[in-house]
């Protein structure tokens, strides 16, 4: 599918205003204007989109839903207020650079110029795989959303809102294209991530099409239908999928003027810590992701969804003394640290998933117990844990894995929603899907319903830039632009 895109040069400018090796020395050379030169500079356009797209994963919204976190002195979030986010500078941003590449390298005035940073074809493999992430991270949080018609260089002044199914399909077919394109020509610079790697890149692509087609569980169920037909596709493909830590999808921050988001989180403000939920249920699967004070800071929880009058009243001591837990160790979230984007744990526990649902008993050589305690362990090593932890963890009887499958399913789910910490985003979509673990809604929620956020509603720029197609996107909903209003594949 060919892109284009014209977006006003103050959205780009917009949408790049976060924090973000070779290295990340080249960082540095990410501000450019695509509107200000013929030939953009295809390694630094790819540069800046990489040294972003944690932000996609480190958001703290959907991780109050999925109650990996809890607000400390000003709850609202998590006691659910509307969730009305606009998405325009996800497109104007790095969707918008994604797409300048791809038209650099194919437009024959500009593919010599995009040459010299490497091969074209795997810079444009490159970048629909990293535009496919976006998109699902946009279909994901908010349903319906431009697809077909975004990105269209102002031919299409008001993109019409695709249906979720056929975004999905969409991104599973662009992921399949991208992969194929992959040849052995120079490496691509610009590239902080597998520095020009292609058959990691190929590993990443695929592990996405098998983890976007097991969301899609609930609309196709069983073994033969599209989601399984899918997963196993990518499964089956000859580069393989990320299956060891030292291919998982990252990004390393230098920290100084690019720093990692977590580190940002705490610069100057604590307004985010562990919530007693979450801590609560590590504790009580012993759980030395947890314990060892790797996942937060403390075993000293934030209680969720209180209000503020309970937060600063009853609360305000533990506050005060000031050893609630944050996310993430400290040494974790160090200006200089990383954030692990896709990981082997998160695709180890789809496959398993897979093989216990039938999905995969014709394509996978291992069975749903072996992944399920691979995945386990990738988890355990990711976080600098070794591998007798693991094993304890997995000798437990509350995590072992068994032989009834409807508990397996269970199992899988919990210990991938564990596994994901601290990605609110990814966790909060497993929670939607599976309902694995029984989460209570805040107790003192301010919604109506006082139920948990199912999406995010459409931004105000939507209804004032696009109203009429917004308007059919809510219109197809029950229920309406809702937070409650559950989106197709959660149905």
């Amino acid at each position: 599918m060919k892109l284009y895109i014209k977006i006003p040069l103050v959205l780009a400018l917009a949408a790049t205003v976060f924090t973000g090796c070779e290295k990340i020395k080249d960082f540095g050379a990410t501000n450019v204007d695509p509107n200000r030169t013929t030939s953009p500079n295809t390694a630094a356009l790819l540069t800046n989109v990489l040294q972003n797209i944690s932000n996609r994963a480190t958001q703290q919204n959907p991780g109050y839903y999925c109650q990996y976190f809890a607000e400390t002195q000003y709850p609202g979030v998590s006691l659910y207020t509307l969730p009305q986010f606009n998405f325009d500078g996800i497109y104007a941003g790095a969707m918008y650079d994604c797409t300048n590449i791809i038209n650099t390298a194919t437009n024959p005035l500009t593919t010599a110029a995009a040459a010299a940073n490497g091969s074209v074809n795997n810079q444009i493999a490159i970048a629909k795989i990293l535009n496919a992430y976006y998109y699902w991270t946009i279909t994901d949080a908010w349903g319906d959303a431009p697809y077909s018609q975004a990105l269209s260089g102002g031919t299409i002044k008001f993109p019409v809102y695709d249906k979720q199914e056929d975004i999905y399909k969409g991104l599973i077919s662009q992921l399949k294209e991208a992969t194929a394109q992959f040849d052995a020509g120079n490496p691509v610079k610009g590239d902080i991530v597998y520095n020009g790697n292609v058959g990691k890149w190929k590993k990443f692509s695929n592990s996405l099409r098998m983890l976007m087609a097991m969301r899609l569980s609930k609309r196709f169920q069983t073994s033969g239908q599209y989601a399984a037909n899918e997963f196993n596709a990518a499964l089956a493909d000859a580069a393989g999928s990320i299956e060891t830590n030292a291919d998982n999808f990252s990004v390393t921050y230098p920290g100084g003027s690019y720093n990692n988001p977590w580190f940002a989180l705490y610069d100057g403000r604590k307004d985010v810590g562990q919530s007693t939920t979450f801590i609560a249920l590590l504790t009580g699967l012993n759980d030395k992701r947890q314990l060892n004070n790797i996942y937060g800071s403390s075993q000293i929880g934030v209680p969720y969804g209180r209000n503020r009058d309970y937060m600063n009243n009853t609360w305000g001591a533990i506050f005060s003394a000031d050893q609630w837990s944050r996310v993430l160790n400290a040494n974790l979230r160090l200006n200089s640290g990383k954030v692990d984007i896709v990981h082997a744990a998160a695709v180890l526990f789809a496959r398993s998933e897979a093989k216990e649902r039938g999905w995969s008993n014709a394509t996978e050589t291992l069975t749903a117990k072996q992944l399920y305690d691979m995945a386990v362990n990738a988890s355990f090593a990711q976080w600098g844990l070794n591998t007798s932890d693991a094993t304890s963890y997995l000798n437990n009887s509350l995590v072992a894995y068994g032989t009834a499958s409807a508990d397996n399913l269970n199992r899988i789910a919990l210990q991938r929603y564990i596994a994901l910490y601290p990605d609110g985003l990814q966790g909060w979509c497993e929670w939607r899907r599976t309902g694995i673990p029984a989460l209570t809604p805040a107790q003192d929620a301010l919604n109506s319903g006082g139920k948990i956020p199912r999406r995010f509603v459409y931004g105000t720029n939507d209804y004032s830039t696009n109203p009429a197609n917004v308007a059919a996107a809510a219109g197809r909903m029950t229920g309406g632009d809702s937070q409650d209003a559950k989106i197709w594949w959660d149905q």
